[in-house]
């Protein structure tokens, strides 16, 4: 039989895991909302002039991200595009482009 305190803890985890659910639901609405947004603006041709930094074969590698990720999700993010790219960040005062020209953790300096 489990003790009153027991229960409580067991709700409280259970509340934790609830909210934390949520909260990780509610950030991928947002960068998937974000990603939309970004790939119409691109489609527009409105951000050509923006997308300064192109890779190896000449393709301008778009990452979108929101401020309240983890650095290490841009940093994968950057590894997965090959170290190269133009940089969205979505901050509640709008939106930051960033060139990222070369990212490579694993070369020698």
């Amino acid at each position: 039989m489990m003790s009153e305190e027991d229960k409580l803890n067991e709700a409280v985890e259970q509340a934790v895991e609830v909210a934390a659910n949520k909260a990780a639901e509610e950030e991928i609405q947002e960068l998937t909302e974000f990603e939309s947004a970004v790939d119409e603006t691109l489609a527009t041709g409105y951000l050509d002039d923006t997308l300064t930094v192109t890779d190896s074969d000449g393709v301008a590698q778009v990452l979108p991200v929101l401020d309240s990720e983890p650095i290490s999700h841009l940093v994968k993010g950057l590894e997965e595009v090959g170290g190269t790219a133009n940089v969205f960040v979505h901050t509640a005062e709008g939106v930051v482009a960033l060139s990222v020209v070369e990212y490579k953790p694993n070369d020698a300096e």
